[in-house]
């Protein structure tokens, strides 16, 4: 990046050539007319060759480092362009157009350089900025304004502060006031002396003579940096929210289960077997029991157990007594003892419907046990409690109908019909942050 002050007083002397050249080329242009008689310079091939090399040199021979400086490609255009032209193949205006053209492509290069979308007033704007930037199809003029809304620039200011800087350039004053004019156009002192005392650290810079190239490089730097601080200020702010919402949450679980507790103590049942009065929080019950008692609300109480010796007592007569497969005389395990039920994890399940809204005690002790007998127990339990309860469901799209004979049916995915047993006891002891034993 050239300093701004250096690349100015390059495009100030460029413009007096730009002046000189298009003066001769009017001098010509007349001369020939006056003298040679001619009604347009095109007519005279002596004139025209020396407008047209008049034209050449302002772009080929620059003695100075221009805009058009370093674009070959353009360059060997525009040499062909003159070529072309001698022999009157090439109209005068179209070269002036695709020098006009070039300088615009250029000006759009420079500002997308310039590397300006970190100071956009937020991210969402800084790249909607390098999008518009690199938006060729974007007319050029519209690119200043464009620029003015995203970094947010007060107009009348910008264009106040750009002219008396270039005044300044103009007037030729010793590079010792470089500083000072660098100082009074980035950080307007005397306009707002706040910014420039947060500034100071890059004020003191310029004044020490570091170019401002370099000057503007550390202060992008530090914009970047502070932008990542925040970023992670606001990450770290974030977490530390979700860490107290997450204790909030397990405070008012606690609270809950001490409650829960509380209420036990007043109205769980006596020992099943000894039916001495249990420890509230020491006892054991029967899982199954204890699901359908205050997960389902489908029993009025658990069936408890108040030490080893008394569960070990009363829990399987109670288990066979109470809580028998819903398949009744069909159970898998009383017509099929040989099938392959769940060996590896024989596991109860319960029947979803009923005891999340037929208010029904269905437990079955395997899956299979269900599926095979599901069409049994949707007719005979599932359909006469709907009618009393009014309770309505349509549940045919999930049955699958015998092409044989339509009246027999299966379930079409047993799993939407059924809550293992693993799935309700951890449900519960999530919700309650108990364990049953």
């Amino acid at each position: 990046m050239l300093d701004p002050w250096d690349e100015l007083e390059t495009l100030q002397k460029g413009q007096r050539d730009s002046i000189a050249c298009t003066k001769d080329l009017d001098n010509i242009k007349s001369s020939c007319i006056r003298e040679h008689g001619k009604n347009h310079v095109v007519e005279c091939p002596e004139c025209w060759t020396r407008l047209i090399n008049r034209l050449r040199d302002r772009y080929l021979n620059s003695p100075i480092k221009e805009w058009f400086s370093g674009r070959r490609a353009f360059l060997q255009e525009l040499d062909d362009l003159f070529i072309k032209a001698r022999q009157r193949e090439v109209d005068f205006k179209a070269i002036e157009q695709r020098i006009a053209d070039e300088k615009k492509e250029w000006f759009r290069d420079k500002l997308r350089n310039l590397n300006l979308h970190p100071a956009a007033m937020s991210p969402a704007e800084a790249r909607a900025l390098q999008q518009k930037l690199n938006d060729r199809d974007i007319p050029v003029d519209q690119l200043i304004p464009t620029l003015r809304e995203y970094l947010g620039v007060d107009a009348e200011l910008y264009e106040e502060v750009c002219n008396t800087f270039v005044n300044q350039v103009k007037v030729g004053q010793p590079p010792a006031a470089r500083g000072h004019a660098y100082v009074e156009a980035l950080f307007q002192p005397e306009r707002d002396p706040s910014i420039a005392a947060k500034s100071q650290k890059y004020v003191d810079l310029i004044t020490d003579g570091k170019p401002v190239a370099e000057v503007i490089g550390v202060m992008n730097r530090d914009r970047q940096s502070a932008k990542g601080d925040l970023d992670q200020k606001q990450r770290l702010q974030k977490k530390l929210e979700e860490l107290r919402r997450a204790r909030a949450a397990h405070q008012v679980r606690q609270e809950k289960a001490r409650a829960a507790m509380n209420d036990a103590t007043d109205t769980q049942p006596p020992c099943s077997v000894c039916e001495k009065p249990v420890n509230a929080r020491k006892f054991l019950a029967c899982p199954l029991c204890q699901l359908l008692a205050s997960q389902y609300k489908v029993l009025d109480a658990p069936t408890l157990f108040c030490s080893e010796t008394c569960h070990e007592e009363g829990y399987d007569s109670h288990f066979q007594t109470s809580h028998e497969c819903s398949s009744g005389q069909n159970c898998q395990n009383l017509t099929d003892p040989d099938s392959q039920m769940e060996v590896d994890e024989p596991l109860v399940v319960f029947c979803r419907e009923c005891v999340e809204h037929l208010g029904q005690v269905s437990t079955f002790c395997a899956v299979r046990c269900y599926s095979v007998n599901f069409q049994q127990h949707r007719d005979e339990l599932h359909i006469p409690e709907r009618e009393r309860r009014k309770y309505e469901i349509d549940d045919q799209g999930q049955l699958e109908f015998d092409p044989d004979d339509e009246t027999k049916y299966s379930a079409r995915k047993i799993e939407d019909h059924i809550i293992r047993l693993r799935d309700a006891m951890a449900d519960w002891q999530q919700k309650t942050e108990a364990t049953i034993l």
